[in-house]
């Protein structure tokens, strides 16, 4: 029993020492609304960085001791996680999966112009390359310029290739 009264005079002295700062609030609360916007609009790190300077600095200047900076601190991490929990499940399931803040498009099959059947009838016909092959590099095959590697060899520009094997997109080519 008697923790629990110790704990509640720590917290009423807790928050009358934050009520009686209204500097140290505006900057925890400017600190989490831009460490959220980081976590909602990733970008170079500025609202991060930016709101973790505004949070500790409000920390400093609301907190009257150091034990009360660390119980502060730890109410916000608190709060943080309950917000990136919240965001990260509605970013994958909520409203937030359906926004254009976060990608949801996958590369189909069919969204390039060459597919693996298109490119298999490439196997055995000759071509010349369009640039160094060192390894990979560009032929002309078929009248079509046509991103190729070479087995094991680096092969020079304007020089004769015969299609060995097509795995996908990969083509590969050896000297003719």
């Amino acid at each position: 029993m008697y923790p629990l009264i110790l704990a509640a005079g720590f917290f009423s002295q807790w928050a009358s020492s934050w009520a009686s700062n209204i500097g140290g609030i505006v900057l925890v609360v400017i600190g989490m609304i831009l460490i959220v916007v980081e976590m909602l609009i990733p970008g170079f790190g500025a609202a991060g960085v930016s709101g973790g300077i505004a949070l500790i600095a409000g920390l400093i200047i609301g907190s009257g001791n150091l034990t009360e900076a660390m119980f502060s601190l730890l109410i916000v991490v608190v709060l943080l996680a309950i917000m990136a929990t919240l965001i990260f499940k509605s970013a994958l399931k909520g409203k937030l999966s359906r926004s254009p803040v976060v990608l949801n498009t996958a590369i189909e099959a069919g969204s390039t112009d060459r597919d693996d059947a298109e490119m298999r009838h490439l196997i055995g016909l000759k071509g010349t390359t369009v640039t160094p092959l060192r390894p990979s590099g560009i032929a002309l095959i078929d009248g079509k310029r046509v991103d190729v590697s070479s087995e094991a060899e680096f092969i020079d520009k304007d020089v004769t290739v015969e299609v060995v094997s097509v795995d996908g997109m990969k083509v590969l080519v050896k000297r003719a």
